[in-house]
């Protein structure tokens, strides 16, 4: 199991943990960890890369890390780009960057060196929590309204990602805030 972890007296990290024998190795340091999600989170488990933010309590910057040799690099420095998924059929990250107070879904294809602006959510419409169906086809996200309405909404991504920002399919949830939704294996 690949994540962002805090533990007590550890600075914040990536690490792997084997859910066989419980044994455990920190990959590499979490500059300014989030306090909850500690960071966002992304696996490519074809290629063995975590893709995760840093400096989480400033511009954020998108950070990869080759889970065998423990090499990172540096995407995007000051990206403010979170909310990571991975997208295994295209191999791309879809994310959100936050600035000036708005929300944009971004997309950034291999190999990861630019990132393109999908669709820019109203003021105060902020999307969280995404996940990409196991076939590649649908994107689903928390969504939180201005006026603190909460919604999981769900996409068609080949629609969403051609400008078609209109969800398939939403559930309403008032105001309590949707968490940790993600599509089942079979979708």
């Amino acid at each position: 199991l690949y994540g962002a972890f805090r533990s007590p007296g550890v600075l914040e990290h990536i690490g792997a943990l084997n859910t066989r024998d419980g044994s455990y190795r920190n990959l590499g340091d979490i500059k300014r960890g989030m306090l909850y999600r500690v960071a966002s989170f992304a696996f490519d488990a074809d290629s063995g890369t975590a893709f995760f933010t840093n400096d989480n309590h400033a511009l954020r910057d998108l950070m990869a890390l080759d889970v065998k040799t423990g090499e990172q690099r540096v995407l995007f420095k000051d990206a403010r780009i979170g909310d990571l998924v991975f997208n295994r059929h295209d191999r791309s990250l879809l994310g959100v960057r936050h600035h000036n107070g708005m929300a944009t879904l971004v997309r950034l294809p291999p190999p990861y060196d630019t990132w393109y602006r999908v669709h820019d959510f109203a003021y105060g419409v902020v999307p969280s929590d995404l996940d990409i169906s196991p076939d590649g086809k649908h994107l689903s996200a928390s969504v939180a309204e201005v006026n603190a309405d909460q919604f999981v909404r769900v996409w068609e991504l080949s629609k969403l990602l051609a400008g078609d920002v209109k969800p398939f399919s939403e559930f309403r949830f008032g105001q309590s805030v949707p968490e940790s939704f993600v599509f089942s294996r079979d979708g």
